[in-house]
């Protein structure tokens, strides 16, 4: 019976989609998706950022306000996320129309380097690149970096893996740091959680910064540092509430959390809420009900149970968010005899239209897995009328005819499998 359950709840598993936390860690220098926060712009009444117009200072002034308009991204500013393009493209065709003389300075170069690995893309590179007059270590970061951005990692880990950014001017080693952690991530883990510490300690503060905590936070969750993990999970909350990329990493958090079996391990639960503790009530509200989805759409309904009842206790009463605790709670529930009732009941009285639209497949979903646990159970449908069978009355019925409960069973999957199959958007 538990096999034919656990069968169940891998049926359920796979008819859920979680959207935006089931993706592998992405490349370590690709923005990620923005999602638009409630917090207002911390700086409403300053204009887009422009560059700098030529004769100001160059390449590396140019640069440089690039890297501060990046840093208000990090503290929370749209109207400097939103300015970006127009400052990276006005940036690029300064670069692109520098008299040749300038790139005589190194400063320059690393200028450029830094600029493309910071969103500049390749253009100014390749320029650089076709002159043929590229003096070392610069050619070399210059086709590393141009390597790395068009995609071709081997060779951009071949000139860009060994490079010692410490005799780097700061912006330049954060960028190639963040470029060699990203190159050795899938290999060695260790030595890219080592290059994102330099990068976070050289230059605090800054959009490298937040960038660098991100990704080492999820770095340290797949090599199973827990410590570590929390603390600087903790660290980024504090320091980056309303970084534009928040509502990315908290995605990406609760879909973390979710692989840490909370709720076979008092420690990790211990550290689970010390994390969602440095949230306010409302958003540590959602982040519970996020894990609670991720974690019934993987099956995991422990956790879910777990996770689902803090999240109820945030929720104001006959609110959306409690209908959808609510949900998460009872499709966990359905699997176990014990609360196979409730679960039901909590099914069928909850109102649909205090669901998101999102949520509508897994209620559906829910209810026919319900429906078919009880009838390979009990040997018929749970109508109104039969729901009143109790679960011992339930097991008394399956022990009358021992010899048909695998068939009856195997039928039910493979019956569910055919909802779920319908029920996935």
């Amino acid at each position: 019976m538990r096999r034919i359950v656990r069968g169940l709840i891998g049926l359920i598993a796979a008819g859920l989609a979680v959207p935006g936390v089931a993706q592998p860690v992405p490349p370590l220098l690709v923005a990620p998706q923005v999602e638009r926060q409630p917090n207002p712009d911390p700086i409403p009444s300053q204009p887009p950022v422009v560059a700098p117009p030529a004769g100001t200072g160059g390449p590396v002034a140019w640069v440089r306000t690039l890297q501060l308009l990046q840093d208000r991204i990090a503290a929370g500013s749209l109207i400097a996320h939103e300015s970006q393009p127009l400052l990276i493209a006005r940036i690029n065709a300064d670069l692109l129309n520098a008299a040749p003389d300038v790139w005589a300075d190194r400063h320059n170069l690393h200028a450029a380097v830094a600029f493309a690995l910071s969103g500049g893309g390749p253009a100014v590179l390749q320029h650089l690149i076709a002159r043929e007059d590229l003096a070392e270590p610069e050619a070399s970061l210059a086709r590393g970096a141009l390597a790395y951005i068009e995609g071709r990692a081997s060779e951009a880990r071949r000139l860009l893996g060994e490079i010692d950014t410490a005799g780097l001017p700061p912006a330049l080693a954060g960028a190639v740091g963040l470029t060699q952690a990203s190159l050795t991530l899938t290999e060695n883990p260790v030595r890219a959680i080592d290059l994102l510490d330099r990068v976070r300690l050289l230059l605090p503060g800054t959009l490298a910064e937040e960038g660098a905590l991100r990704r080492e936070i999820f770095t340290l969750g797949q090599v199973g540092d827990l410590k570590k993990f929390e603390s600087l999970a903790i660290q980024y909350l504090r320091r980056y509430p309303h970084s534009v990329y928040a509502g990315n990493f908290r995605q990406r958090l609760g879909f973390q959390l979710t692989q840490f079996n909370v709720a076979e391990d008092p420690a990790r639960l211990t550290a689970m809420n010390r994390i969602l503790s440095e949230l306010d009530p409302e958003s540590r509200r959602d982040l519970y009900l996020l894990i609670a989805r991720t974690a019934i759409g993987q099956g995991k309904t422990a956790a879910t149970l777990l996770i689902a009842d803090r999240a109820l206790a945030l929720c104001a009463p006959g609110s959306p968010e409690a209908a959808r605790a609510r949900l998460y709670r009872a499709a966990a529930e359905i699997v176990n005899l014990a609360t196979f009732k409730s679960g039901l009941l909590t099914l069928r009285n909850l109102d649909r239209s205090n669901l998101p639209a999102g949520d509508l497949p897994l209620l559906a979903t829910a209810l026919s897995t319900a429906e078919e646990i009880g009838r390979g159970l009990g040997g018929r449908s749970l109508t109104p009328e039969a729901e009143s069978a109790s679960p011992r009355d339930m097991r008394e019925a399956s022990a009358d005819r021992p010899d048909s409960l695998i068939p009856k069973a195997q039928s039910t999957i493979d019956h569910v499998d055919l909802l779920l199959s319908k029920a996935r958007p």
